[in-house]
């Protein structure tokens, strides 16, 4: 896989969240996970299992807005007892989430933060939803 902070996303992700106070490092990824981009302050390899993870916790809070009958999931935090995970919908099929560099930060500067950063880059942070790839019979490739 390329290194996702060398592409024009990840300096985005830099300037935009990166020199935010409280944000640790921020990761941007498709809705199935995969990493889109990060900050320079997350290894490739973090980035992408924080991707990973991120779209489970994810998949998660949509099936809890659907029991408790929302009408959508808007953002996600997860607080522990050294940071606070924030993730947020950046786009079609595509997620950004930050990891904060401890429990007191400002989740409401951050958010701010991420919200602009979406709302800046709007469509362009979307991805196409991935289809499996079929076989002339139907089935799917092997």
């Amino acid at each position: 896989m390329s290194d996702t902070h060398a592409n024009t996303l990840g300096w985005l992700l830099d300037e935009q969240l990166g020199s935010v106070d409280g944000v640790r490092y921020a990761v941007l990824m498709s809705g199935d996970g995969l990493l889109k981009a990060r900050t320079r302050t997350i290894s490739q390899e973090d980035g992408e299992k924080l991707a990973a993870l991120t779209a489970s916790l994810r998949a998660s809070g949509r099936a809890w807005d659907e029991f408790t009958g929302g009408q959508g999931v808007r953002q996600q935090l997860i607080e522990s007892v050294s940071t606070i995970g924030l993730t947020t919908a950046a786009g079609q099929h595509t997620m950004l989430s930050v990891v904060t560099t401890g429990p007191h930060a400002d989740v409401g500067l951050i958010s701010h933060h991420m919200a602009l950063l979406v709302v800046r880059l709007g469509e362009q942070l979307g991805t196409r939803e991935r289809t499996p790839v079929l076989q002339p019979d139907g089935g799917p490739a092997a």
